[in-house]
């Protein structure tokens, strides 16, 4: 049995952002071919001349290359906001309003994919989730991305472990998480689908891969193609992307998901459940999904065993906000 409790609102457009990348190399595949086809059908002379020419300027084309670069770096800093939660600049490029309307897109394909298999709003397992929810939403209405939200629940009847929460306000959870989280851990796992909602992680991801894609993809590949031997190119073209994907974005991914296991907790905290729950959660998946450690460097997610240590560094913290309100 694995654990797929990892798609939530930071992961639903991973998909769509990652098809946008591949497009943007398949671009750059197209131009850098073109460049190299140009460049042969070139005379000797023609192409010293070329070279003549470019080493004359240098100084020119870098200065072009660093006025773009500063006028880039403006860009994404202007578009930088200080987020409440974690204190630090975040990068966000896109309109709330686009990914709200993307978000119910996702929503509304998620409800029809899983229609034929929703249990009533009189089952028990139903009744058990919008209890939770219910409880975790009247602790936190003191924040407004939750309070002004209209928050729908719906119960999957699959044996598959996962939770969703949709920035729209859709609250998906499947049967079997159910069956392996009590109550106080079903709070903590939902608290943290909220958490990637506040924290605007698909905005964040989303900014990062447009990033990735601009600096990383749009100049480097077309070099690959244009200067390398054939099969050379096909080679250094997966190793860059291998390179991008495990160093640069599933990093970014996992650091999200460790912002939202604090945040979740927190919220969790405010909930009065017990804190102390989380951890032993993770300490059970760790027993049931038993994946080699090389693969959770490529994993979006940390490992379970992290997880657990993380959530169990986290309880004093959380057991002084349940102080403060008065649990």
């Amino acid at each position: 049995m694995t654990c797929t409790l990892c798609k939530s609102c930071s992961s639903l457009d991973y998909m769509a952002t990652a098809a946008v990348m591949q497009l943007v190399a398949i671009f750059g595949v197209v131009v850098g071919l073109a460049a190299r086809f140009w460049w042969v059908r070139q005379t000797a002379e023609t192409r010293q001349q070329y070279s003549a020419m470019v080493w004359e300027n240098r100084l020119y084309v870098a200065l072009a290359v660093a006025c773009c670069l500063y006028l880039f770096g403006a860009f994404l800093w202007h578009h930088t906001e200080l987020e409440p939660w974690t204190g630090s600049r975040r990068l966000f490029l896109f309109n709330g309003q686009m990914l709200m309307r993307q978000a119910e897109r996702e929503a509304q394909q998620l409800l029809e994919s899983t229609r034929s298999s929703q249990l009533d709003t009189e089952h028990p397992a139903y009744l058990r989730v919008a209890r939770v929810t219910s409880r975790l939403v009247a602790a936190n209405s003191g924040v407004d991305a939750i309070r002004d939200r209209q928050w729908t629940v719906v119960v999957v009847d699959s044996p598959t472990v996962n939770a969703i929460v949709v920035p729209n306000g859709l609250v998906l959870v499947y049967v079997g998480l159910m069956s392996m989280a009590n109550d106080d851990q079903l709070a903590i796992l939902v608290g943290h689908e909220f958490a990637h909602c506040l924290l605007r992680h698909a905005n964040q991801l989303s900014s990062m891969r447009f990033v990735v894609a601009a600096l990383c993809l749009v100049p480097v590949i077309p070099l690959i193609w244009a200067l390398l031997p054939f099969g050379w190119n096909m080679l250094a073209h997966l190793c860059w992307i291998f390179v991008l994907t495990s160093c640069v974005v599933l990093p970014c991914v996992r650091s999200c998901e460790v912002e939202a296991d604090r945040i979740g907790m927190e919220l969790a905290a405010k909930a009065c459940v017990d804190v102390k729950q989380g951890y032993r959660f993770w300490d059970e998946m760790a027993v049931i999904d038993r994946r080699p450690k090389l693969l959770w460097l490529l994993s979006m997610h940390p490992s379970n065993e992290s997880r657990s240590r993380h959530l169990f560094s986290l309880i004093p913290s959380a057991m002084e906000i349940q102080r403060q309100a008065a649990c």
